[in-house]
């Protein structure tokens, strides 16, 4: 369920964009939460115009390729979750936060699962996806390849800063 309509979050960004408040006034006003909130409405707004408050389908499945390029993305730019979200159109930012903490207790692989009830399949469809199961675990294990190094490549630039950080501090008590 939606919490606000998208007419409401539209009003709420014209009023802000027309000067007529700023985010924290505007927030208490309308009794939304977070003046962080209208900030992230605005920036949809000016990213994707009013098609960016339309609401989507809670059918909208991402597959599991989508989910690791998202993460990829994230990752490669030191992105925040909300930047992430509004750079892929992804509703919420909370989307991107359960598919890094899937990643993270659960794998690569896990991003790939489907939710609900598995589909029945047939003796002839089990005997057509069989010759694509290597080269589609092949494509993942690439892919989680692909994201440990970028994984890696970012803890290494952040102990350096870590290191860095440590190091001008020790010259400053000199």
């Amino acid at each position: 369920m939606v919490k606000f309509s998208s007419e409401f979050r539209a009003k709420v960004v014209l009023e802000y964009l027309d000067g007529g408040g700023g985010t924290h006034e505007l927030a208490k006003k309308y009794g939304i939460g977070s003046h962080t909130t209208i900030l992230n409405w605005v920036n949809q707004y000016e990213k994707y115009g009013a098609k960016a408050f339309e609401i989507r389908s809670p059918k909208v499945v991402y597959d599991g390729k989508f989910k690791l390029e998202v993460l990829e993305w994230m990752w490669r730019n030191r992105a925040s979750l909300p930047e992430t979200a509004l750079h892929f159109n992804i509703s919420t930012p909370s989307t991107i936060w359960f598919w890094k903490r899937t990643y993270e207790e659960e794998g690569v692989e896990a991003l790939y699962k489907r939710r609900g009830r598995p589909t029945q399949m047939t003796a002839k469809d089990k005997h057509q996806r069989g010759g694509n199961e290597d080269s589609s675990e092949l494509e993942k294990l690439q892919r989680e390849n692909r994201l440990l190094r970028i994984e890696n490549e970012y803890l290494k630039k952040l102990r350096a800063l870590i290191q860095e950080s440590e190091d001008t501090d020790k010259n400053k008590r000199r």
